[in-house]
């Protein structure tokens, strides 16, 4: 029987982003970075003393990534760039793309290899499976594993780091490969999950400790517990129509951060949705899996 969670959601910060994405938690510190993929900026968010940090971005930023160098990996418009908290800088690394203008780096997370694994999307109205899924090892080199996506999306990995996840949110389906983790390499691509329309696209996700797949489910308003076999075990239901990400956090691992989005939203649903594009906190219960930090 599928169950409806009613676990209880907090409104962290009503930033009423443009597109809220990227939710990372740092366990060092202790705090949670986020994007607004086209203010753009990043974000600091400090539990504790409920303060928040911004730094604007030179382009629409499109996911992050904590560095064991004690900087940020970030997917930008123009490419993989580097950005150093302490003086505000950004450097680019690498461009995947810099011959396909109409597409744009995406949803990104680093996997258990160490390498910030990322895709991009193609950022025009009407969308065409020109985009593909990259890797940026820790010596700056990019590689491509594979390619005929619309928008590349909902990057994890299971709790042993032997499954990635990874959707495309125009075709509504969540794929899942085999993870080889000190190669970096994937095995075949397979179907995890065909998302109902009443679950939502598919949109980022995270994996909590008993290896069940959490997944946004935009523009139906939930997040979807999927089982390690694909099964849907239950949903959440948020206050929000659009969700786009989530992250486990905390000291813990047992709050779930959500963002969310404003973007293309009509005045009258924004009326109706006065919390649309604020930055959400859910009390779970059970942890998640934590997410590596890039290099080696």
């Amino acid at each position: 029987m599928i169950q409806q969670f009613d676990y209880p959601v907090r409104v962290i910060c009503d930033e009423g982003a443009i597109v809220g994405e990227s939710p990372v938690w740092s366990q060092r510190e202790q705090v949670l970075y986020w994007v607004d993929i086209l203010k753009p900026a990043l974000y600091r968010f400090d539990p504790l003393s409920g303060q928040q940090r911004s730094w604007p971005a030179p382009a629409a930023i499109g996911s992050i990534s904590l560095a064991k160098n004690g900087k940020i990996v970030a997917a930008l418009r123009s490419g993989f760039h580097w950005f150093d908290p302490a003086d505000a800088s950004w450097t680019l690394i690498a461009h995947p793309e810099p011959h396909i203008s109409h597409n744009r780096l995406n949803d990104g997370k680093t996997g258990p290899d160490g390498a910030f694994w990322a895709g991009t999307m193609d950022d025009r109205a009407d969308k065409q499976a020109c985009a593909s899924l990259y890797r940026l090892a820790p010596d700056g080199s990019v590689s491509a594993h594979g390619n005929g996506l619309v928008v590349s999306n909902g990057l994890a990995w299971s709790p042993d780091g032997r499954t990635m996840y990874h959707s495309d949110s125009r075709r509504a389906v969540i794929y899942r490969y085999d993870f080889d983790v000190a190669s970096g390499t994937l095995g075949p691509r397979e179907i995890f999950v065909q998302m109902q329309a009443e679950w939502g696209r598919p949109d980022g996700g995270a994996v909590d400790v008993d290896g069940c797949y959490w997944g946004c489910g935009i523009t139906a308003g939930r997040i979807n517990k999927f089982s390690p076999q694909g099964e849907l075990l239950g949903y959440l239901p948020l206050p929000v129509t659009r969700p786009t990400m989530c992250a486990f956090g905390g000291s813990d691992l047992k709050t779930l951060y959500v963002t969310s989005l404003t973007e293309n939203m009509s005045a009258d649903e924004l009326a109706q949705e006065p919390l649309a594009g604020a930055l959400f906190a859910v009390s779970m219960p059970v942890a998640g899996t934590p997410v590596a930090e890039f290099g080696i």
